[in-house]
């Protein structure tokens, strides 16, 4: 089944509230008291809804395998969890998520019935959802769309404004004192109403809000922590790792020298640069575990990453850079088993060895130099990323014979022909 865009959108705000219902529910069984959960004001939480769409696009590609399903299921579920639990840990210095008190198994059983849930929503109640949507006018959807985005904006800029305000985190736990000290240091009635509001809700959502378990950044060293300048460095630099070990296997296993960059320029394996981001976020909280969590973690992380990945280019760019159709115990050709089982055991290297030492390096540069490198090597990448998307789009398109019909689509016919393409991804193929 193919998406629109304004589908995918849709989609993702309807399991956001969907998601967010389910949680207002198991907290009016469990405490008997409504609260509006989630990161915004709005019946909304993105998490569920980005987990719906993973699988909305992914699950289809699985069907007659039911085990892998789950299994896929369990993981984007686990992850996504996961990453959103860092996000807020790092915007409200608390953790808000619902979890399991208790003993480890009782998470894992969280996680697992969450899981189980997302899979039988999507098999079995999204086909219902879908089929009403599409009778819906294609226009009126991408208006409430629109609408519904743009109040999130607001919203989130609402959030934002308020933990500026309150920096040091205790308002979560002292809604009355922020409120005070808010409207004493905010000038204007409006800015402390809305801090007010914002922390109070909080304040009734999670009573029992955690503290950090994890280091804070700070202390005016550079990237101190587990934080984004850090792991924009981790991506960048497994990025090129990952391009130099791919083209060295290329040239013993093949014979010849093959381009695995995944941008235009720079060698850089994107595939690998993130999969570094997601193993250090997900797994770096394992790190005195006993390697066997770190292995079994990473393999089941690292396969259904990389089945995502080859979903997504499929998806979005109509192309292939891999397929593993012709080995043993493959999943759609998008994974298998032994890749995985090397996923596992360069989660283990990472985390046990070469992140906590590359952590170390990153830490020693010089604060203010480093913080205006990121950002110009920041700005570079995003363009990077942008003129390849571009000539990716304008390559599908040319062997479709679609002529090129703006500035930027000429600029890149003339500059990116279809050798120059197929040179820079020689293993690309079209859908």
């Amino acid at each position: 089944m193919e998406y629109t865009y304004t589908e995918l959108i849709t989609c993702l705000l309807l399991y956001g509230f969907l998601g967010w219902l389910i949680e207002v529910v198991v907290v009016v069984v469990k405490d008997r008291v409504f609260s509006n959960r989630g990161f915004f004001d709005l019946p909304i939480c993105p998490k569920y809804g980005i987990m719906a769409v993973l699988l909305m696009v992914s699950l289809p590609t699985l069907a007659g395998h039911i085990i892998s399903q789950y299994i896929l299921a369990l993981v984007v579920v686990s992850v996504t969890d996961s990453l959103a639990d860092d996000l807020t840990r790092r915007t409200w210095r608390r953790k808000l998520t619902l979890q399991a008190r208790g003993a480890e198994w009782r998470r894992l059983l969280l996680f697992m019935a969450k899981a189980l849930t997302a899979m039988l929503v999507v098999l079995l109640l999204h086909p219902f959802l879908y089929t009403f949507l599409s009778l819906l006018p294609a226009r009126l959807l991408r208006i409430v769309d629109v609408v519904i985005l743009g109040i999130l904006a607001a919203d989130l800029a609402g959030v934002l404004y308020a933990v500026s305000k309150s920096r040091d985190g205790a308002a979560l736990a002292h809604a009355e004192e922020v409120q005070q000290s808010e409207q004493s240091a905010v000038q204007g009635k409006l800015g402390a109403a809305i801090c007010s509001a914002i922390w109070k809700r909080l304040a009734r959502a999670y009573p029992d809000a955690e503290e950090p378990h994890w280091q804070e950044e700070g202390g005016g060293a550079f990237a101190k922590g587990v934080c984004l300048d850090k792991l924009f460095w981790v991506f960048i630099l497994c990025a090129f790792l990952g391009d130099l070990i791919e083209t060295v296997f290329c040239r013993f296993s093949a014979g010849y020298w093959m381009s695995r960059s995944s941008v235009l320029y720079g060698a850089f394996s994107v595939v690998w640069g993130f999969g570094a981001v997601v193993l250090t976020m997900v797994l770096h909280p394992l790190a005195d575990r006993e390697d066997r969590y770190v292995f079994l973690g990473g393999a089941f992380i690292g396969g259904a990453y990389e089945y995502l990945c080859s979903v997504f280019t499929e998806y979005v760019f109509g192309t292939v850079f891999w397929d593993y159709s012709d080995m043993p115990f493959n999943i759609g050709g998008r994974t298998n088993l032994l890749f995985c089982i090397f996923w596992g055991l360069l989660a283990v290297v990472w985390i046990k060895n070469l992140y906590p030492v590359l952590s170390g390096w990153i830490e020693r540069l010089p604060a203010l130099y480093a913080k205006v490198v990121t950002w110009a090597v920041v700005v570079l990448m995003i363009a990077d990323a942008l003129l390849t998307g571009a000539v990716m789009v304008r390559y599908v398109e040319r062997t479709a014979d679609l002529p090129a019909d703006s500035v930027l689509e000429t600029f890149i016919d003339d500059n990116y022909s279809d050798e120059f393409v197929e040179e820079r991804w020689p293993n690309m193929k079209l859908t």
